[in-house]
């Protein structure tokens, strides 16, 4: 379970598997706190109680999901100095300004009438 955590948070944040790697400490409070809690989810029991004709079932287990919570992706990341913060950024709608008039070549009027591009 510690070895799939680490691979895990390897491919969140590659820097934590560097030698020179100076937040290790940190690293493995997040680890060691999704460890735990991946560990403890989908322990509990299912309970049922019967009193004549009424049945109660009780389900205290948590299904497992995903190692890590967003929040620790997050906090993962920035140890790396890796930020998915969004940043400004433009969306150019407008478009491209044509090469030649869009009625080139185009007969108005029939063939004896007047054609874009001639003067």
């Amino acid at each position: 379970m510690i070895e799939d955590a680490i691979a895990t948070a390897a491919v969140i944040a590659p820097c934590i598997l560097s030698e020179d790697f100076v937040h290790e400490a940190a690293a493995k409070a997040l680890l060691r706190s999704a460890i735990l809690r991946w560990n403890d989810s989908g322990t509990g029991a299912v309970t049922q109680v019967s009193a004549g004709s009424f049945q109660q079932t009780i389900d205290n287990r948590n299904p497992r999901k995903s190692m890590f919570w967003p929040s620790e992706i997050v906090d993962l990341q920035k140890l790396c100095n890796i930020s998915r913060s969004g940043k400004a950024f433009t969306v150019d709608t407008t478009p491209p300004v044509p090469l030649q008039h869009p009625l080139y070549g185009a007969m108005v009027n029939g063939p004896q009438g007047w054609a874009p591009g001639e003067t």
